[in-house]
């Protein structure tokens, strides 16, 4: 790992003074601001084995460069001095989000972005000057204020670079996004830097807070090293604004610094605020979705409740009076469960009802339906484009899954109130009443209900642990439902004769 980290170090040092800077280094070194933001990253154990195999990779660039080795040690000794100094004064970073809402993060940058490109300046400048003839405040200006630019445009960019937001943005489906408005930035820059007739220069700013607007402190701090780049090595080759700023009595270097350095320092406290306002954002739709599904959800058994049964059943009502197709509603009650509560106590009855919705669940799975809460130990099935038949076998698919759970209930086996009459099985079960009808625009879902609510009478009235049915002539008529209808009200005299005949 050293030693990959040295051979990118020296690539980058020969690649920045051969190919990208020139002498711009000059005005801009980004080299120390990527060895700071790795050095906060890493526990302190870690810095003197990080700092060797730094110094060692761009100790032999500045040597290939034309260095003596002499004024390379002095060269890396400070560095090492400078990014020690700056990164000691910077919290440590774990994430972006927690790092940027650090206590007096802004000043605690300012000084990392000062103290130690000035410690190492004054060094560095007194080094120059005194064994190598160097002008004091030139020398100072090319070392301090550089190394200054390079760690307030650098640093940030490189810890964004490990954000979930970096992340996001390089992914497939918002890298074009990214990518194209990052090109259409550099364009806006490339003009900006290139054509000196005109005060452009004032566009930089609007230009980097609607990059990050766009893509957050990863995109601006791309842009603002770009922005650095681009205007270094113009400036070198003649063009833009302050090509030409030897003519008002001041260095171009001098000029391009301070104007890079006003949106370097300025710019983090607006990338700030935008990612406070971004996660404040956040945490309102997290909040709103959190009270929302709190306000649809039964607390006790986390399937929907009565308020949210209710907007369901007018939507699809309108729904199926629009499409003309049935609608579908099983009401569900839990037999005997005040005896339930009696013998084991409520808590062993919030345990029952709660594996009771767990069990309905698991049978209405088709997406649209819906089972929910009605009150008490009552639960509602809503079945959106289903006849009564179907609603039928489903009902029967509710009772047999609730009845396989086989929950012990002594209390169901003296159905009729005696002590010496025991009726099988000795567990929880459920009674169904099923509806279902066509909406048409002289009838209300509250009809449904009420057919639901007369079927699941029947059924309890027939025993318990049974599906009762309301027909109803607004269901759609199918083949052979005539004959399904004669033969199910047949079957319902025969039993209303054979209760007659019951003592």
């Amino acid at each position: 790992m050293l030693v990959c980290t040295a051979i990118l170090y020296f690539v980058a040092d020969i690649l920045l003074n051969k190919v990208a800077l020139g002498d711009g280094w000059q005005i801009f070194w980004p080299l120390n601001g990527v060895t700071i933001a790795l050095l906060v990253a890493r526990p302190r154990a870690d810095w003197p084995r990080l700092l060797t195999a730094i110094s060692l990779g761009t100790g032999a660039g500045e040597y290939l460069d034309g260095n003596a080795f002499s004024s390379m040690l002095v060269q890396r000794a400070l560095s090492v001095l400078e990014v020690y100094v700056s990164a000691s004064l910077l919290p440590r970073f774990h994430s972006l989000d927690t790092w940027l809402r650090q206590p007096r993060l802004y000043p605690r940058f300012a000084a990392a972005v000062f103290a130690g490109p000035t410690i190492s300046g004054l060094l560095a400048a007194a080094y120059f000057h005194y064994l190598q003839d160097d002008p004091y405040f030139a020398a100072f200006n090319s070392w301090a204020l550089a190394d200054a630019m390079g760690i307030a445009a650098v640093l940030p960019f490189v810890l964004a670079l490990r954000s979930p937001e970096a992340r996001s943005l390089l992914s497939p489906k918002e890298c074009l996004k990214t990518v194209l408005t990052l090109a259409v930035a550099m364009l806006v820059m490339l003009g900006i830097f290139m054509i000196s007739h005109y005060p452009l220069i004032f566009i930089l700013y609007p230009l980097l807070m609607l990059v990050d607007w766009m893509l957050g402190l990863f995109g601006s701090s791309i842009a603002l090293c770009c922005a650095c780049v681009l205007m270094v090595y113009l400036t070198e080759h003649g063009y833009g604004p302050f090509a030409k700023a030897s003519d008002l009595g001041m260095s171009h270097y001098l000029a391009v610094q301070l104007y890079l350095g006003f949106h370097l320092l300025g710019f983090l406290p607006i990338s700030i605020l935008f990612l406070e306002r971004r996660g404040m954002e956040q945490e309102l739709r997290n909040s709103l979705a959190r009270t929302s599904a709190l306000a649809s959800l039964d607390g006790l058994t986390g399937i929907a409740n009565r308020r949210s049964l209710d907007e369901c059943l007018a939507e699809q009502w309108q729904a199926g009076l629009v499409r003309k197709t049935p609608l579908a509603l099983l009401m569900i009650d839990a037999d005997h469960f005040k005896e339930f509560n009696d013998r084991f106590g409520h808590q062993a009855g919030d345990d029952c009802l709660r594996a009771i919705a767990s069990a309905l669940s698991g049978v209405v799975t088709r997406p649209g339906d819906v089972v929910a809460r009605f009150g008490g130990e009552e639960f509602v099935a809503l079945l959106p484009d289903t006849p009564l038949d179907g609603a039928r076998r489903v009902g029967e698919m509710l009772r047999s899954a609730v009845f396989e759970l086989a929950i012990a209930h002594p209390g169901a086996a003296k159905a009729d109130g005696s002590a010496d009459v025991e009726v099988e099985p000795q567990r929880v079960t459920v009674s169904v009443g099923c509806a279902a009808m066509i909406p048409t625009a002289d009838t209300q879902h509250r009809q449904l209900v009420k057919m639901a609510d007369e079927a699941l009478y029947l059924a309890k009235r027939d025993g318990r642990n049974r599906v009762g049915f309301c027909e109803t002539q607004t269901e759609t008529w199918q083949p052979g439902m005539a004959t399904k209808k004669l033969w199910a009200r047949i079957e319902a005299l025969r039993h209303q004769r054979s209760r007659a005949r019951l003592p």
